[in-house]
Formats: C-alpha cells, structure tokens, sequence
C-alpha cells in the first residue's frame, strides 16, 4: 500500500523554475535567456606561464540553461624570442665573445629579462662553455623562485682582419700549442 503523505519536487518543464512564463520570447534572444555577443577582454598574464598553460577566467563564459555564465578557459600559447630559448625556468642564450674575451677574461652585458646583467667571462673561456646567472631565468607563475640563465659562448673571430690584427694573430700563431695533438 502507498503512503498517501508523500511529497516530492519536480522542476516546472515550461519554466525551468523561474516561476514565469512568456508568451512571446525576446527577439534578442529568441526565449532562451542569452544571446550571443563579442566582448573584449583586458586579462593579466602572469609572468613565467610556458606554452600549453590554461588560465581561467570567472564569469566570462558561455551562457548556460539557467542563463549564468560560467568560466571562460585560455589556453596560452608563448611565442619564441628573440633572443632566448626556454627549457622550463631556465633561459639560455648564446653569447658571442670575441677572441680576446675569452682568452684574458672580460666583464661583457647581457641582455636578461630584468634588462642587461654584467657576467664575468673567465680567462680561458671555450668557445660552447656554459655559464650560469642565478635567478635570472622565468619566475614560476605561482610565485616560486626564478630559474637561471645560461649564457653558451660562441668565439667569434673576424672575417676580414685588418693589417694589425693580422700581424697579431701571425704572432699569436707562433706561440700556439696544437689543440688537436694526441686527440686524433
């Protein structure tokens, strides 16, 4: 036997419970409650966020039955630079010395992203070596430390020289020890 006191809530089909019913719908939105539109956004990227990153925005999205909006999805796409390659936090960058430089050692700028750095090439320097500037990388976007920057020599040599770096180089020819000895 069925009990007779049982009560049970059902959501009104013709007005999805909004207690009013219209019989004749909006032109803007044909009765649904929304209406397509473009709006355009101001939105804060924040600093260290890579390629494939989402970042949420309240309330920006579409539309659903009730009318609400929900949350619009960006999904970041980082375009490469100039000037530096990205491997997670840390940047890298190649840095032409000259022959000088990396023989005797030198104090040269760098472009980072805070501007230019002053780093120390050490006497000796090979062409390829791999130096490092803590902190100077990609901060973590959720506020975490900052990577490194690794500056990769590359010895640059002139083309062209003139006469007197030409007799230079003569000299500095005479003096040389053979780098390629006893490895081939």
């Amino acid at each position: 036997m069925a009990n007779a006191g049982t009560d049970f809530t059902v959501v009104c089909n013709a007005c999805s419970g909004q207690g009013r019913i219209y019989t004749e719908p909006c032109t803007g939105c044909g009765g649904t409650g929304r209406s397509a539109g473009v709006e355009s956004l101001a939105v804060k990227i924040p600093p260290g966020v890579d390629n494939g990153g989402r970042l949420r925005i309240p309330g920006k999205g579409e539309a659903g039955a009730d009318g609400r909006t929900g949350d619009l999805f960006l999904r970041i796409h980082v375009t490469p630079h100039k000037y530096f390659r990205r491997e997670g936090r840390n940047l890298h960058v190649d840095l032409p010395v000259t022959i000088g430089e990396a023989a005797l050692g030198a104090k040269v700028d760098v472009p980072t992203l805070d501007g230019k750095a002053t780093l120390t090439i050490p006497a000796g320097t090979q062409s390829g070596a791999k130096l490092r500037m803590k902190g100077k990388g990609v901060p973590d976007p959720k506020g975490g430390i900052r990577g490194d920057m690794y500056a990769h020599t590359q010895i640059v040599v002139p083309r062209t020289p003139d006469a007197a770096a030409r007799k230079i180089f003569e000299a500095l020819r005479e003096i040389e020890i053979d780098p390629r000895a006893g490895k081939f």
